[in-house]
C-alpha cells in the first residue's frame, strides 16, 4: 500500500529542490502531493536440524523505502534497501526514470532506464509481496532478481509485453567486455479472468559478470489461476543452458496454492524440484506449508516448515527448516 507522507516527502522535496537539473518548477505543494512512499520492515526467527553453525536465530532480514515520483507521463522510482548485514555496496535494489509514450497501446508504451526488478518467474523479490518465507528451488537457482539497463512495456487486449537489454543479471556495473549484452522479455496473456499466463525469454554473454563465448538462455513459463474466491494457485517451469557453467544445461518447477480462510488468516502449500545438471543423477526438492496471518494495518505474520531434499550429493541430505516471520508494511 502507498501512502503519501508530508514529512518525508517535504524534505525529498527540499533535497531535491537544491538540484537545478530537476526543474524543480511551479507549485511546491504539487509537487509533494505526486510523491508516494511505500516500503516495510522485515524479521524472522528460523532454525533447522542440522548441526551448528548453520543453525538460524532471530535476524532482522529486510528494511525498504521505497519512493516514486511521478507527472503526467514521466516519473522516476528508487527503493532504498537495507539487510541484516546493513546497507552494503548496492544500497539500492531498484533506481529508475520512466517516460511513456502516449497513444501506444492500452495505456501508452512506458520505457524505463535504470535498475529494475526482472521481469521473470512467477514469485516475487519483496517478503510483503510473498506467501511463504522461502523463495523456490526455480528462483533461488534459475532466475535473475535485478536488471540494470533498458525496457519497452506496454499493453493491449488480453496481452501484456515487455522487452529489454540490461548490462548483466544481478549486476549494477557495465562488463568490460561488451556494454550490453543481456536480452530478454516477458509475454503475458490473459484469456479469461482470473487466467494469466507469462512466457519469459532471456540470454546473454555473461555468467556472473564473466564473459563466455557461449550465451547462456533461460526460458520460464508461469502460470496464475484465481478462479474460486479466496483461492490462488501458481505454477512455472524454468530451463536454463550454460547459466552455471558452458554446457550445462539445468532445468525445474514449482506448483503452489494459497488458501484464505478469512481475512486474517491463510494457509499456503508449494512443491518445487529442482535439477541442476539433467545429464548427472540425482535433484532437488523442496516441500513448503505455511500459515499465514493479516494482522491489520499493514502488519503480517506466518508460520512456515520446510522440508529440503538434495540427491544429487552423495550420501543424499534433508533438512528441515522451520520458520516464525513478522513484516510491516505501508
Amino acid at each position: 500500500m502507498k501512502v503519501r507522507n508530508s514529512s518525508m516527502a517535504a524534505l525529498l522535496a527540499l533535497a531535491m529542490m537544491g538540484a537545478p537539473s530537476l526543474g524543480w518548477s511551479g507549485s511546491l505543494q504539487d509537487k509533494l502531493d505526486k510523491i508516494q512512499i511505500s516500503g516495510f520492515v522485515d524479521a524472522s526467527w528460523s532454525d533447522n536440524n542440522t548441526a551448528p553453525p548453520t543453525k538460524g536465530g532471530i535476524t532482522l532480514d529486510q528494511v525498504e523505502l521505497d519512493v516514486e515520483y511521478a507527472s503526467d507521463n514521466v516519473g522516476l522510482r528508487f527503493d532504498l534497501e537495507s539487510s541484516a548485514d546493513g546497507f552494503g555496496a548496492t544500497p539500492f535494489e531498484q533506481g529508475y526514470i520512466y517516460y511513456t509514450f502516449n497513444g501506444i497501446g492500452d495505456e501508452g508504451l512506458t520505457f524505463t532506464f535504470g535498475k529494475f526488478n526482472a521481469p521473470i518467474g512467477w514469485e516475487l523479490l519483496d517478503a510483503p509481496d510473498m506467501y511463504q518465507f522461502s523463495h523456490a528451488l526455480v528462483f533461488d537457482n534459475a532466475l535473475p532478481t535485478n536488471l540494470t539497463g533498458a525496457s519497452l512495456a506496454t499493453s493491449y487486449g488480453i496481452a501484456d509485453l515487455i522487452i529489454y537489454a540490461a548490462n548483466g543479471t544481478d549486476t549494477n556495473a557495465a562488463n568490460t567486455t561488451t556494454a550490453v549484452n543481456t536480452f530478454g522479455g516477458r509475454l503475458g496473456l490473459t484469456p479469461m479472468e482470473g487466467v494469466n499466463i507469462g512466457v519469459s525469454y532471456l540470454t546473454g554473454d555473461n555468467i556472473a559478470g564473466v564473459y563466455q563465448v557461449d550465451k547462456f538462455k533461460t526460458l520460464d513459463i508461469d502460470l496464475t489461476l484465481e478462479l474460486v474466491d479466496g483461492l490462488i494457485i501458481g505454477a512455472e517451469y524454468a530451463q536454463n543452458k550454460n547459466w552455471t557453467a558452458i554446457g550445462i544445461k539445468s532445468q525445474g518447477f514449482l506448483v503452489m496454492a494459497h488458501y484464505d480462510f478469512t481475512d486474517m488468516l491463510g494457509i499456503t502449500g508449494r512443491y518445487g524440484v529442482w535439477d541442476p545438471d539433467t545429464v548427472a543423477t540425482g535433484k532437488m526438492t523442496a516441500t513448503t506449508v505455511a500459515l499465514t496471518a493479516a494482522l491489520g494495518d499493514g502488519l503480517g505474520a506466518l508460520v512456515e516448515f520446510r522440508n529440503d531434499k538434495d540427491r544429487t550429493v552423495i550420501p543424499s541430505t534433508s533438512i528441515n527448516t522451520y520458520a516464525f516471520e513478522m513484516t510491516y508494511s505501508f
